[in-house]
């Protein structure tokens, strides 16, 4: 099954655009290229970079069941890194993609946000407001000063991932581009919340109006809810 169809092609294409442009940098995952984990707290004072907050940001998490989506071990970045620039604040795309056997979808939700929300990193504060799809960083001058970069936060997040026995593949992209450019991912953006949104409550709802739903229009597009919606409408009338 693959849920996130549209989006990912939406973001498959502004990957393109970037390397078009000479703006997108990838590494292969490598044990070596990684961040100790160890939960911090920045306080503003000792901050010395801000990814996301008041200078955008979005947060996405994509899973699908289909081959030949993922490229895996992938860490790609549209933009600088951290070493790259000397601007105080950066606007942040964080995006995971993961292929396996997920036989659970609310299940594979709540994993892949576990494990991405429980990874933190030292010398770096983070929040996360997923029902918002933002995320926000703050960076001490210390990390930076250690060599904290996106690529190796991104090796990190793959070494977690590759942890869970559902995750077959899995890919991190970041961005840091400007907002202008961060706004052509909006379109991938609000579809992936359209669709978490109407598989939470097919899920949390045993009895519900198909033709009342606000997310009608979503199962209509997004074939793979259709099936969710019929399987567990079937499971659920022979319980």
């Amino acid at each position: 099954m693959n849920l996130f169809r549209e989006p990912i092609e939406h973001l498959r294409s502004y990957l393109a655009d970037a390397e078009n442009r000479n703006v997108l940098q990838c590494c292969s995952y490598n044990s070596f290229l990684t961040w100790p984990e160890e939960s911090s707290l920045v306080l503003q004072e000792n901050t010395a970079m801000e990814l996301g907050g008041s200078e955008g940001s979005l947060l996405m998490i994509l899973w699908t069941e289909q081959a030949g989506i993922v490229r895996p071990g992938r860490i790609s970045l549209a933009g600088p890194d951290l070493t790259e620039t000397d601007q105080a604040g950066l606007p942040f795309t964080q995006i995971i993609l993961a292929r396996g056997a997920f036989g659970d979808e609310y299940e594979t939700c709540q994993t892949l946000q576990d494990a991405l929300f429980d990874t933190r990193f030292r010398g770096v504060s983070t929040r996360f407001w997923p029902d918002r799809q933002k995320v926000w960083n703050r960076v001490s001058g210390e990390a930076l000063a250690e060599g904290f970069t996106l690529m190796r936060c991104g090796g990190t997040l793959l070494k977690k991932l590759q942890t869970l026995p559902s995750v077959e593949e899995a890919e991190v992209i970041f961005s840091t581009e400007s907002p202008h450019d961060q706004s052509l991912l909006a379109p991938a953006a609000q579809k992936t919340q359209d669709i978490m949104e109407a598989l939470l409550k097919i899920y949390e709802e045993i009895n519900f109006d198909c033709e009342s739903c606000e997310y009608k229009e979503v199962c209509a597009e997004v074939a793979g809810l259709k099936e969710i919606h019929r399987r567990l409408h079937e499971e659920r009338e022979q319980s």
